[in-house]
């Protein structure tokens, strides 16, 4: 029985790896105009969320994403990176699930990670620990 979870636990990862490489059909947002190395470039920490146009969560995140970036505009850069799109970039932040929300310091260091739906409150919570208020 334990040979038979570790196959099944295999065999999920193996389709959610495969998923990642796998055409999305959603909309491009203004969210994703930005790239991650122009919003990392000037200087102010960055939420980055990774995911696809079609993945359920991503969909949910998205409203809670456009209200941060107007809340927190010349504070904080929000970008949505579509992993489709950024196969190169998804692999180096090594993205294994998504979505997955990264916050980068002012400096593009990697502060914190998230894998998920992520409520707005948690999200600010998180902001304020990195002195964003």
């Amino acid at each position: 029985m334990p040979e038979l979870k570790h196959r099944l636990l295999i065999l999920l990862l193996m389709l959610i790896c495969f998923s990642l490489l796998l055409p999305g059909c959603g909309e491009n947002t203004d969210l994703t105009s930005t790239s991650l190395k122009q919003a990392i470039s000037n200087g102010k920490p960055t939420l980055a969320e990774f995911g696809r146009g079609v993945c359920i969560s991503c969909k949910e995140m998205k409203p809670i994403l456009e209200e941060l970036s107007v809340e927190y505009k010349g504070e904080l850069n929000v970008v949505i990176v579509e992993v489709d799109d950024n196969i190169d970039l998804t692999r180096q932040f090594g993205i294994m699930m998504i979505p997955t929300q990264i916050f980068l310091d002012s400096e593009g260091e990697e502060v914190f990670r998230h894998i998920g739906f992520y409520p707005k409150e948690e999200i600010i919570a998180q902001l304020e620990k990195m002195g964003i208020e």
